[in-house]
């Protein structure tokens, strides 16, 4: 079976079973194919880990942002992350929103169990990095803030 053919079987396998990420390992052939709001996205990944994290996909920086100055809220931990506390609630920040450091900004839901994820920092959301409802690692970042110089 060529690789085409296998990424095919993957893509039908993932609609009919309802998924939204699969991914296949053979001998030194590793596919994953990850559904995204664009459609599928295929990715032939090394089975030799390389020891680096890969950048954050779908983030786009904007042009008038300076990456530099902005700070980043990441993940303390591996789960799934959701924008509000419950299902079709409001979710907790959006970019324009003003943040101080006990500002939930998010859940992650690790193990049954949801945890609330506060800024940590003082500033205003200007991206937001991850999507509702997707699995995020250690470290991953999941928003990007401009942070407030105090004045004095």
């Amino acid at each position: 079976m060529s690789t085409m053919d296998k990424i095919k079987e993957l893509i039908s396998l993932m609609n009919a079973n309802d998924l939204s990420e699969i991914e296949i390992q053979e001998d030194t052939l590793r596919i994953k194919v990850k559904k995204t709001n664009g459609g599928f996205q295929p990715a032939f990944l090394p089975s030799v880990p390389s020891g680096s994290l890969p950048a954050p996909v779908g983030s786009v920086q904007h042009p008038l942002l300076k990456k530099d100055n902005l700070k980043e809220i990441t993940s303390p931990m591996v789960g799934t992350f959701y924008r509000a506390a419950t299902p079709g609630a409001e979710p907790h920040v959006g970019v324009g929103d003003v943040l101080d450091p006990d500002t939930v900004v998010c859940v992650i839901e690790a193990m049954k169990i949801i945890n609330e994820i506060k800024a940590e920092v003082t500033g205003k959301v200007v991206e937001v990095l991850v999507e509702d409802g997707m699995p995020v690692e250690f470290g991953q970042p999941l928003f990007r803030v401009q942070p407030t110089v105090s004045g004095g």
